[in-house]
């Protein structure tokens, strides 16, 4: 029976899941009207100034596992995923849109739901931007979408995928494959034990944390002439700015040169490749960028403490991803995530 308070229960929800966001978040004076109206209304604050607007889905049991992490842990994860690729083309978060698919037999929704919105406020207090508005619908499973916004000012730089030019050196931030040797690990052992043994790379997993200062330092450079995420895997990303840019690309070293001792030891402990989660891994939620090979990261001040990866160059003498090996350059299968292909594929 509706609360008599409220005009519905879904009203009565409404409330509730603002009071899991802080109270910096919901009076944001970029916005006439944000949460509880038919609309947000969001006000011209700047001439020349560009949104950026960029939106993510994850799905229960595609891209989470409430076996492996919370609901509050999936929600922050999912808005993650929005903010990196904010972060990659080198703008700030503005604002977000969230939509909200709940299982029909839940328990508790309101609890849930909750739940979920404590996992967005942890991302909204960190980064500074507020959930403006969105919707709720009961269905099969949860499912969490996030449309972002974000802001650069007229005076700042926007990075594309495109503009790599023959010769430029691809850098990463980071360390590919954690990701998912932290999914291997929750998977063999559990959250408990797979946390004790291996917590750097569960931690990747679950709380990633997403560039937005080192894009933004990185977008300022000139040097730097196109920047992505790293969401799906490097052979599928690398793939994606060779096809942009007309230009193929080689690791300047072997695979076994990239190796990290923990997750080789990992690996044997699983008795899997680790190169699989280096070259194939994805949700990581690291920049890639693309610079002029003179240019050095570690001159920019945002990226001093950062750990990075020099991988390799792109050229125009060869087409797609390939890998040193011995006096070869052997080519790289592109084997990071493909929902198109998942679903075709039985």
């Amino acid at each position: 029976m509706t609360n008599q308070k409220f005009p519905s229960n879904e009203y009565e929800l409404i409330e509730r899941i603002q009071k899991c966001l802080s109270v910096s978040c919901q009076q944001e004076n970029s916005y006439e009207e944000m949460i509880g109206d038919d609309a947000a209304i969001r006000l011209n604050r700047t001439a020349g100034e560009r949104l950026i607007i960029t939106a993510d889905i994850s799905v229960e049991d595609v891209h989470f596992s409430l076996k492996t992490m919370s609901l509050e842990e999936a929600a922050y994860r999912a808005m993650v995923s929005n903010l990196s690729d904010c972060a990659a083309m080198g703008a700030k978060p503005d604002s977000a849109l969230v939509q909200l698919v709940f299982p029909k037999n839940c328990a508790d929704i309101g609890a849930s739901v909750e739940n979920v919105y404590k996992g967005f406020g942890r991302a909204c207090d960190k980064w500074k931007f507020p959930i403006v508005g969105g919707d709720l619908s009961g269905g099969g499973k949860w499912t969490i979408a996030v449309t972002l916004i974000g802001s650069a000012d007229p005076q700042e730089r926007v990075l594309k995928r495109s503009g790599i030019c023959d010769g430029d050196v691809l850098w990463v931030t980071g360390t590919p494959g954690e990701s998912a040797a932290g999914l291997a690990a929750l998977l063999q052992w559990g959250r408990e034990k797979g946390s004790e043994k291996y917590p750097q790379f569960v931690n990747a997993h679950i709380t990633p944390v997403p560039r937005i200062d080192e894009g933004r330092a990185l977008a300022a450079c000139q040097d730097v002439h196109a920047m992505m995420d790293l969401s799906d895997g490097l052979s599928k990303d690398i793939a994606t700015l060779c096809f942009d840019n007309k230009l193929g690309f080689i690791f300047e070293n072997p695979a076994e040169k990239y190796g990290y001792e923990e997750m080789i030891t990992l690996s044997k402990e699983l008795n899997c490749d680790w190169k699989n989660w280096f070259f194939h891994g994805g949700e990581e939620y690291e920049l890639l960028f693309a610079c002029d090979p003179s240019f050095h990261p570690y001159a920019l001040d945002k990226l001093s403490n950062v750990k990075l990866l020099r991988l390799g160059s792109f050229t125009s003498k060869l087409s797609g991803v390939r890998v040193r090996q011995g006096d070869d350059a052997v080519e790289l299968e592109s084997r990071g995530w493909d929902h198109v292909k998942s679903i075709e594929t039985p």
